[in-house]
């Protein structure tokens, strides 16, 4: 009876320490599953996050990048009194073309204090700010400084500014400056900026000139404002922005440059997909080909959205 009694108590035990060995490795296998889990999460979460900080950075770069072309030409003309200038940054553009007009180097003096004017104040701009109050101020400090630079001397500018900010446009004029957007293979006429054919339409529609009054004006393409006068004009600006499409192009161009070419030639051009750079190339080529022997100061600016 005792050695039975001893048979089953080792029995039992020996049955005890196989249920503990076998709770022991089920434990193991589930503190091992419960890890590769847990890594798993974290491998994917971590996976989630960068996928998501590459796609922000791709779409950010995509913003911040503009096709930018611009070029200058002297035509047939002794002096280039033509100037433009670029501010970048982050989804954000600045750019200005401006115009000069007079004797000698007068007309350079004023274009290229204008560019410069615009350039330096935009290196202070608050984003925060308006671009209507920069233009206003910049259009201002730089008529002081053209007439502060000419000391006198009879000269002036025509300048087109335009701020992006993604893909939002502000632009403001003073004189005779043409802003388009190219759009579907169309050329889309923005302004030309404070000439008086506009001046004409205004008046017109408001009832203050007749019709028959605004037929007998000649010299319409006349700019009836400009930078360096001693009774300063605001420039002209629009109330709201424009927002612009995928693959959109703004040109900019002086005078010069509309009056030697069509807008059907510029469309054809354009359409060609070129790099902006080289769609401003040909563009001014093509007008040189046409050997216009009083061929003015050529300025042009195209950038892609």
């Amino acid at each position: 009876m005792v050695n039975a009694f001893n048979k089953q108590l080792e029995k039992s035990h020996r049955n005890r320490e196989n249920i503990t060995d076998v709770s022991k490795k089920n434990k193991g296998k589930t503190d091992m599953g419960t890890a590769f889990w847990m890594a798993l999460i974290l491998i994917l979460t971590a996976f989630f996050i960068l996928s998501w900080r590459v796609y922000t950075w791709i779409k950010e770069e995509k913003i911040m990048i503009y096709d930018i072309g611009a070029l200058l030409d002297i035509g047939k003309r002794q002096v280039q009194a033509n100037a433009y200038g670029f501010k970048q940054e982050k989804d954000r553009l600045m750019a200005i073309l401006s115009a000069g007009e007079g004797k000698e180097y007068t007309g350079k003096v004023a274009a290229l204090t204008t560019v410069r004017t615009f350039t330096k104040l935009y290196n202070r701009y608050d984003n925060n700010q308006s671009s209507r109050y920069f233009f206003d101020r910049a259009f201002e400090t730089a008529n002081m400084n053209v007439l502060n630079a000419l000391r006198g001397e009879n000269g002036r500018a025509y300048a087109a500014c335009l701020m992006l900010r993604g893909n939002l446009l502000s632009y403001a004029i003073m004189g005779h400056i043409n802003i388009y957007i190219f759009r579907r293979k169309e050329l889309i006429l923005l302004s030309k900026g404070q000439i008086m054919e506009e001046l004409i339409k205004e008046k017109v529609n408001k009832g203050l000139l007749s019709k028959e009054a605004a037929r007998r004006i000649s010299d319409t393409d006349r700019a009836y404002n400009c930078i360096g006068r001693d009774d300063y004009m605001k420039p002209l600006m629009p109330k709201e922005e424009i927002r612009l499409k995928k693959k959109d192009m703004v040109v900019i161009m002086t005078a010069g440059v509309e009056k030697n070419i069509s807008v059907r030639e510029l469309e054809i051009i354009i359409s060609r997909k070129h790099s902006c750079n080289g769609t401003a190339k040909e563009i001014i080529e093509t007008i040189k080909k046409k050997n216009n022997e009083d061929l003015d100061n050529l300025g042009l600016i195209i950038i892609g959205i």
